[in-house]
């Protein structure tokens, strides 16, 4: 089964979840550099709901520095797939999740616990659409592992890189 739809075939397959009395929940994130942080929490969202979909933004809307993203949108979610807690996967041609969680309407949104104190312009345009739509954000707490940021920084003062 291939678990990389694009949005319309999502569209479906909630439709029929939904039809079907399941829960349905969304992370949405860049998840280029994959580490453990980002595994526990797609683990501890999939317990909150039955259907877990993984939104992956987009290449053109990462920010995340030099030469980021380091895989495409495709291959970040190719990865995704292959972990047992994500359900589906779909790459989120927006900045945000703000459309997805839109169109999908969702049960319940899910951020890690790193956006807790966060005044992201995005998150809060997230946290918005969840409302608008009755979707339940979590943030999930299991463990704090912003590390994609901590293993860029790494990885660029060992070759050298200036801004390492």
């Amino acid at each position: 089964m291939n678990k990389v739809l694009i949005r319309e075939q999502l569209v479906r397959v909630v439709s029929a979840a939904r039809q079907a009395g399941r829960t349905i929940g969304i992370c949405h994130g860049c998840f280029d550099i994959l580490h453990l942080g980002h595994i526990y929490h797609f683990e501890q969202a999939k317990r909150f709901v039955d259907v877990l979909i993984i939104s992956v933004t987009a290449d053109k809307f990462v920010n995340k520095g030099p030469d980021r993203p380091v895989f495409s949108a495709h291959d970040r979610a190719s990865f995704i797939a292959a972990i047992e807690h994500c359900d589906y996967v779909t790459i989120n041609d927006s900045a945000t999740a703000e459309d997805i969680i839109k169109i999908l309407k969702p049960d319940k949104f899910f951020k890690g616990a790193d956006y807790t104190s966060s005044e992201d312009s995005r998150l809060q345009a997230e946290k918005c659409a969840a409302q608008s739509q009755r979707c339940e954000l979590i943030l999930t707490n299991d463990r704090v592992m912003d590390s994609s940021s901590r293993i860029v920084r790494a990885l660029y003062r060992l070759s050298g890189y200036p801004n390492g």
